[in-house]
């Protein structure tokens, strides 16, 4: 009993719990819905918060214990929407154009974040420093036991979470196998949408709502349909340069391989190049690199306002991406040189708000009893549903001319809840690739691709 004694008068309770268990409350209270693997910060936490309980000023330990809380918020958000961490110019737009207050799950977050960080820097600088050697030792099983807790809580979503390849991971893209990174002698119309947050479902509810949207019979008497899965790392800025662009990059690099770009193949060819995306042109720069990579012509969100799209609202409010084909079909059925355009979605980021205006108020895919058991997965795919039926309606106009269309999502849905997560395969997104079969060309390019028959 007295060693007992001794062993919980040496353990820092109050340590543990000010400097560790309580500023980093916000993500442990993720454990019991999903959430990212925090171990690595976990660990390089504690470290610097042994020796910081040390220092005899107030201030300095505050300010450690505050640059400690802002680095795990930043690690959290960058792991959980697929961003990379060693770019921190990446989340600022990220912060800065998103409005997470329309969101009752992000407010919540923010409030539990906001006042356990605040007690937590209220009360740990006045925490004593460690009264002997077995402190220390104390101290660091306690952090052990604390980062076992959180691998046990998040090993069954650790694979899904793909920031960076892994070395030597093979390239593979929808663009690639579609074989449509270099134009052919066609002169076809291409289209490429990338849709954000497009899984590959492995539930039997969810693959069936998903096969309804996408695997339509009526494509397969315009089009060689061709389908399948491509490996998906980092967060959408990612997935677009490994479709537009054969590989795994930032942005921030294009300008080392805008050339090999699709977009600038296709204009080398003689193709009208045009990129649309429903939210703010300065998001992740894009006003920047779209030119560079080869588009000629893009239109954001008040561009598409002012031709007409409706306005969705939600986290990330913009286009309403069900209105976007529309104008697409009219830009092809009209265009006297061969196109290539390209379409970002927007309106699946996650989560998705109960809406009228976007039609998710009433959700009842699957049944009443899945969707009032799934009400974001339900959303997620009615949402995917409307982009399939204005695609459909694109490709199945009678008077559209020959064009090929591809559809690749970006990277995995990035839901906080490990329930829908485990509803989709990890490390993947779906491509569909409908080639017209109609092998007439739709118009004369204006110039030969040199490399086109390399």
């Amino acid at each position: 009993m007295p060693a007992n004694s001794a062993i919980l008068r040496d353990f820092p309770a109050r340590w543990f719990l000010f400097w560790l268990v309580i500023p980093n409350a916000a993500f442990m209270l993720m454990w019991f819905v999903g959430g990212p693997p925090m171990v690595p910060v976990f660990a390089l936490w504690a470290v610097i918060a042994i020796v910081a309980a040390q220092l005899p000023w107030t201030w300095p330990k505050r300010l450690i214990l505050a640059g400690l809380i802002c680095y795990a918020a930043f690690y959290y958000v960058c792991v959980l929407f697929n961003l990379d961490i060693g770019k921190f110019d990446s989340l600022l737009p990220f912060l800065l154009e998103i409005q997470p207050f329309r969101s009752p799950e992000y407010i919540v977050a923010f409030a539990v974040f906001v006042a356990t960080a605040g007690l937590a820097l209220a009360k740990a600088p006045h925490v004593r420093r460690f009264a002997s050697p077995m402190s220390y030792c104390l101290a660091v099983l306690g952090t052990m036991g604390l980062l076992t807790a959180d691998y046990i809580a998040t090993k069954d979503t650790r694979s899904t979470y793909s920031r960076v390849p892994p070395e030597g991971a093979q390239f593979t893209s929808a663009s690639t196998l579609a074989s449509i990174m270099r134009p052919d002698e066609s002169g076809r119309h291409l289209v490429i949408v990338m849709v954000e947050g497009w899984g590959v479902p492995v539930g039997e509810t969810e693959e069936a709502i998903f096969q309804r949207a996408w695997n339509r019979p009526e494509w397969r008497d315009r089009y060689e349909v061709t389908h399948g899965a491509v490996p998906f790392y980092g967060s959408t800025t990612s997935g677009e340069l490994r479709e537009l662009c054969g590989r795994y990059a930032a942005y921030s690099h294009v300008g080392q391989f805008a050339e090999d770009c699709l977009p600038a193949r296709y204009r080398k060819a003689g193709y009208e190049t045009s990129a649309y995306h429903g939210f703010s042109r300065n998001f992740f720069s894009r006003e920047q690199w779209y030119p560079q990579i080869g588009f000629d012509e893009f239109a954001f969100r008040d561009d598409l306002a002012g031709r007409g799209v409706s306005h969705c609202d939600g986290v990330f409010a913009g286009a309403c991406d069900r209105e976007v084909p529309a104008l697409i079909t009219q830009r092809l059925k009209h265009a006297d040189a061969p196109q290539l355009v390209y379409f970002l979605t927007l309106n699946t980021h996650l989560p998705i708000k109960d809406d009228p205006a976007l039609g998710t108020d009433d959700c009842r895919l699957g049944g009443h009893a899945w969707a009032s058991a799934n009400p974001q997965l339900c959303r997620l795919f009615l949402l995917q549903g409307q982009l399939a039926d204005a695609l459909d309606a694109m490709a199945m106009d009678p008077d559209l001319p020959p064009t090929d269309v591809l559809v690749v999502g970006d990277h995995f849905p990035p839901f906080f809840d490990r329930n829908d997560r485990s509803r989709f395969q990890p490390g993947v997104v779906p491509w569909l690739f409908l080639s017209s079969r109609d092998r007439s060309p739709t118009v004369i390019a204006g110039a030969d691709d040199p490399e086109a028959e390399s």
